[in-house]
């Protein structure tokens, strides 16, 4: 009965580690530490359709949000696995109210690599997919 219990445990302790650590990562812009967290065909969208799709896009886009947005960090109150998923909700720590408020991020795996973030703000705040469309709509 336990080992059918323990693999999902360990795997869940796996991925709130992964979580973890990047969190860590970005907040100290270890892009290696980051890119080594994340699947090749990673992928990170919100709420409104938005999407960021490649490893290397996502941390460029992460990159220029930062010096857009007076070097933020990400701040995690509570991180609780769900099955597959780990859900956390936090904030970005900045001084612009239009970055700081409270934030809630779905993450997805394929195995022990994030495959997926999904992004979830309230009253039509930035987001990182929408900082990057919007980065898109003026380079083109």
């Amino acid at each position: 009965m336990f080992s059918a219990i323990l693999p999902s445990t360990r795997e869940r302790r796996r991925h709130m580690r992964a979580v973890t650590a990047i969190c860590d990562a970005l907040n100290h812009r270890d892009w290696n530490g980051a890119r080594s967290l994340i699947a090749a065909d990673f992928s990170i969208a919100d709420q409104f359709g938005n999407e960021v799709v490649g490893a290397d896009e996502f941390l460029r886009s992460f990159l220029d949000f930062c010096e857009a947005a007076g070097d933020p960090k990400l701040v995690f109150d509570s991180i609780d696995p769900n099955r597959d998923e780990v859900l956390v909700r936090g904030h970005i720590e900045n001084t612009s109210s239009e970055v700081r408020s409270p934030t809630m991020w779905r993450f997805l795996f394929d195995g022990p690599l994030i495959s997926r973030i999904e992004v979830t703000r309230a009253n039509n705040e930035m987001t990182l997919p929408r900082f990057a469309k919007a980065r898109r709509v003026v380079a083109d």
